[in-house]
């Protein structure tokens, strides 16, 4: 009975020892049916840490793919910032050489890969250039206004780079600054545009000051010409008596009456005595228009004296002269 006893013990125990391996056995294949192993792939900028600050670098990879291997529900939370791809310069020289590329990964990570796990570098001095600044522009002014003048600020910038780089450059452009709204003087602080492998040094912003008008009409103004300042005893007459004006300016005040007539065309002759002079025109004028020219520029003055001027006076009548009073005297005494 003992021994009976003791066999379906064992027994039992086989049982159970049995159905506790067909349980694992079990719970690993629903898991794996449920959270099966995958592969998970990120790619991650480089970073060149530890550079010297004369020293340049170009030719590099920008980034590298790691693959994770690993259950779904432990990949799921990962990110790529979780990643990062290094490659310490600190005994960089220049040349082109080889250079590891290091991944830090999270720690609960077991399994995971990366390529490509060097990179080739192209290490070079910093070179310096100074350049001048050109504006770029879009858009053309509203209609009746033009663009007088374009200052920049500072005119010229120093850049850096590889010699290969700056060797390309004679000038810098800005920003596009749109100029289809500008009707006045008007400043903007525009970024420069430059090549990846190329910096500015010292300030980053460029001041752009435009200066903006209403465009300029022309016309021909005739007007008379005025004396000023003969001296008395003296008249004074002029070899022509009116001058043409070419104005400029607002299209409205070229034809404005009001404005027109401040216009003040004159010859000054001061301490002329008599005879014949060629004078300058001059010009009175203080309003908004522009005198461009005037026509002629000199025009010639005859100075004389009163006294000069002929007075016809009536002839005394001679003794052979009859006049009709004498006859009728005649013809009275008879």
């Amino acid at each position: 009975m003992a021994e009976k006893t003791a066999e379906k013990k064992k027994n039992d125990w086989v049982l159970k020892l049995l159905a506790l391996v067909f349980a694992v056995i079990l719970w690993f294949y629903a898991d794996a049916e449920q959270n099966p192993i995958t592969n998970k792939q990120f790619d991650i900028p480089v970073q060149y840490i530890n550079q010297a600050e004369e020293y340049v670098i170009s030719d590099g990879v920008p980034t590298v793919r790691v693959t994770v291997r690993g259950k779904g529900t432990d990949l799921s939370s990962l990110r790529s910032d979780d990643f990062t791809a290094t490659v310490d310069l600190s005994g960089a020289m220049p040349g082109d050489n080889e250079y590891d590329i290091v991944i830090e990964a999270p720690n609960v990570l077991e399994r995971f890969s990366y390529q490509p796990t060097k990179t080739r570098l192209v290490v070079d001095r910093m070179q310096t250039k100074q350049v001048p600044v050109r504006v770029q522009t879009t858009g053309t002014l509203p209609t009746g206004y033009e663009l007088i003048s374009t200052d920049v600020t500072p005119e010229q910038v120093t850049i850096s780079g590889l010699e290969k780089d700056l060797s390309a450059i004679s000038f810098v452009e800005t920003e596009e600054i749109d100029i289809s709204h500008m009707v006045e003087e008007t400043t903007r602080e525009v970024a420069l545009e430059l090549p990846e492998s190329v910096a500015v040094q010292g300030e980053q912003r460029i001041a752009v000051h435009f200066v903006i008008q209403e465009q300029q009409a022309h016309s021909n103004y005739e007007t008379t010409i005025e004396q000023e300042n003969v001296a008395e005893g003296l008249t004074a007459s002029l070899e022509r008596q009116t001058a043409t004006l070419l104005l400029s300016g607002n299209q409205n005040l070229l034809t404005n009456q009001s404005e027109l007539a401040q216009i003040y065309v004159y010859v000054d002759c001061t301490g002329l005595e008599a005879g014949q002079y060629q004078l300058p025109l001059q010009v009175r004028y203080t309003g908004s228009l522009e005198v461009a020219q005037i026509t002629p520029a000199t025009v010639t003055v005859t100075v004389e004296n009163n006294s000069d001027t002929v007075v016809t006076e009536p002839e005394e009548p001679t003794d052979g002269d009859i006049t009709e009073s004498d006859t009728n005297t005649e013809g009275e005494l008879n």
